[in-house]
């Protein structure tokens, strides 16, 4: 696939008029029409002003290189279930073995070691989409 068809797929997939795009990135319908056709290729701004509108990267515009997914669903859903669930047990087991506390005081206790362990959760999948995101730069 070209330059030529991704631009069209993506304003297609938007549901754009070919002028309805040339407004929305400053420039006339026939430039756009022209980049369809493979006649021309736009300059480098219009193609960062239309990843901004599409919502892809540059290099995808231009290469149609798609990059790796820093989000992984049924990865994240993994690691929040495993992050609250082993600092449920954990606040659970210890709770429990403090012997201060009742049992419904230990459930509600081993609930928040859930939760805490959700959030640790989340800063654990920021910092590595972090470090993925920067790999190599």
């Amino acid at each position: 696939m070209q330059i030529a068809d991704r631009i069209q797929q993506l304003r297609k997939q938007q549901g754009y008029s070919q002028e309805e795009l040339a407004d929305k990135i400053g420039v006339s319908r026939q430039a756009v029409s022209k980049w369809e056709s493979g006649q021309s290729t736009p300059d480098l701004d219009k193609v960062v002003a239309m990843s901004d509108l599409f919502c892809v990267t540059t290099d995808y515009i231009i290469k149609g290189v798609q990059p790796p997914c820093l989000f992984d669903k049924k990865a994240a859903g993994d690691l929040y279930r495993g992050f609250a669930v082993a600092f449920a047990v954990a606040a659970g087991i210890w709770a429990f073995a403090a012997n201060r506390f009742r049992w419904d005081e230990c459930l509600w206790i081993a609930l928040g070691g859930g939760a805490i362990g959700f959030g640790v959760a989340l800063v654990v999948q920021v910092i590595g989409n972090i470090i993925v995101a920067n790999r190599g730069k």
